[in-house]
């Protein structure tokens, strides 16, 4: 690319023209991107360019390094406007692709990209600097094997041109916002949801610093954190209510010392003695009484993802490590597991666990492949539509990356069927920590006393229950004495009966 630079310089400077060599830098949110470089030509400078090209100055480097030209497009002004466009993947791709433009003459120095997420944000920031060298900062080697003598010799000598004559423009288009700066040769402007930063000098200019720093926030992840703050708060002071109740039982009594009936109990069944009949599964009591103030039937009933909605509940240990083993990785097992709960907290991204944990290729290739590796539980499908042919709303509470979970509910067709997803990647909080049930419990805006949690994890029922919803421990082979009071779920057999079980 330097080579053409250097060429299309040279032709403009011969023709006495000044001439615009704009550079445009456009960042995309997963930190990918292209770097653009437009060379306007008058007329004349244009027919030279093709001229010197007929006489064995080659321009194909351009092809072969992977840049793609734009067709010529006329001006108002009848001059030529070319146009090379270069794709990256990675801030690396990034680097070297401004390496290219430099030459041996370093006009663009020191270029990096970095991506950086942390909770509810994501940082971008490039680094370089604009390094004039008069006339040769594009020059390259072959050229002036080519040319007999080195471009200023040609341009100063001949046509008495200067690096004063070339102007050079940097544009970088980053997500985000920027804080303004007050610099010269830099300029702040907003375009949508975008920062965009310029800078300008010419071949014979100073030296100019080239910084840009953006940021973008998620607004979902910002409310989630707020709501979890305030669940915890109140998770706290509902605590407190029960150490209150426990060291001032006398409140709890009538005048002659006896214990107060529950009115609320008087007024229902035992909860031994509650049919059940219209529960959609198949599931079996285990233990004591849930407690006389739990409703009949559940309004809501919110799923566990890994283990219940889909087969494999071990998924890290057994779908996760032995794929990343396949694609080649070493990384150890504890740095694999440290990752995959670090993307369930959305402190990482797919593309960042996949780099981290060493797995190379195009980031959406590698998640449809681990992901095509999930099935769903043998007839959860018919248990959801059972479920909501009764007027029962259903959800999902898992632990999650944010990205895995949109794909695998897309992937199964599972949007219409489960509202609201509440995933750990989008709170920023995973199960048995209470916070995310208080989520549960105000996206749906029911009382956990009317919400049934089913769940193959003992612990993150436990959790579930002391926060006073129901639970089901969804346990094929699960036994009574295992259960921890919990309900048991054996299957999710619904029976023949297209409208459910009886």
């Amino acid at each position: 690319m330097a080579y053409v630079l250097a060429l299309a310089t040279l032709v403009v400077v011969s023709t006495a023209c000044e001439t615009d060599v704009d550079v445009a830098v456009d960042v995309a949110e997963d930190g990918s991107g292209q770097v653009g470089v437009t060379v306007v030509l008058d007329r004349e400078a244009a027919g030279q360019l093709l001229d010197l090209e007929d006489e064995g100055l080659r321009l194909d480097d351009l092809f072969r390094s992977g840049w793609e030209i734009q067709p010529p497009e006329s001006t108002e002004d009848g001059s030529v406007q070319t146009t090379a466009i270069k794709q990256f993947g990675t801030p690396e791709q990034f680097a070297e692709i401004m390496n290219e433009l430099s030459g041996s003459g370093g006009l663009f120095s020191d270029f990096e990209l970095t991506r950086t997420k942390a909770f509810a944000r994501v940082e971008y920031q490039i680094d370089g600097s604009l390094r004039p060298a008069g006339l040769d900062a594009f020059s390259d080697p072959e050229l002036d094997a080519a040319l007999g003598r080195m471009v200023s010799e040609i341009a100063g000598a001949t046509y008495g041109a200067t690096g004063g004559d070339v102007r050079v423009s940097l544009v970088v288009r980053m997500p985000g916002t920027v804080d303004p700066v007050v610099s010269t040769g830099v300029v702040d402007l907003t375009a949508g949801d975008q920062a965009v930063r310029t800078w300008t000098t010419t071949l014979d200019g100073s030296a100019v610093d080239v910084v840009i720093n953006s940021t973008t926030q998620e607004v979902q992840a910002l409310v989630w954190r707020g709501v979890s703050i305030v669940a915890a708060v109140l998770a706290v002071l509902v605590m407190f209510g029960h150490l209150l109740r426990l060291l001032r039982p006398e409140r709890r009594r009538g005048r002659g010392g006896t214990a107060r009936s529950s009115p609320r109990a008087s007024k229902n069944k035992p909860a031994s003695d509650k049919p059940v009949s219209k529960k959609p599964a198949t599931s079996t009591p285990a233990g004591e009484d849930a407690g006389d103030e739990i409703p009949e039937n559940p309004t809501v009933v919110a799923l566990d993802g890994m283990g219940v909605l889909y087969r494999e509940g071990d998924d890290i240990n057994r779908i996760l490590v032995p794929f990343v083993r396949e694609r080649g990785s070493e990384v150890t097992h504890d740095e694999i597991v440290a990752r995959a709960r670090s993307i369930s907290l959305g402190r990482i991204t797919p593309t960042d666990f996949w780099t981290a944990v060493g797995v190379a290729g195009d980031p959406n290739e590698i998640d449809e492949d681990y992901l095509s590796r999930f099935q769903l539980n043998p007839g959860v499908v018919k248990f959801l539509r059972s479920l909501r042919a009764r007027g029962v709303r259903v959800a999902c509470i898992t632990n999650d990356s944010t990205t895995w979970a949109t794909k695998l509910r897309v992937r199964h067709s599972l949007e219409k069927l489960i509202d609201p997803w509440v995933v750990s990647g989008a709170v920023g909080v995973r199960k048995p920590d209470g916070p995310i049930y208080e989520v549960l419990r105000r996206v749906t805006g029911e009382d956990p006393s009317l919400i049934m949690i089913i769940d193959d994890n003992l612990d993150n029922l436990d959790a579930a229950r002391s926060f006073g919803f129901r639970t089901a421990w969804f346990a094929p082979e699960g036994l009574a004495e295992e259960a921890r009071h919990h309900a048991i779920l054996r299957s999710f057999d619904v029976g023949a009966d297209e409208d459910g079980p009886a």
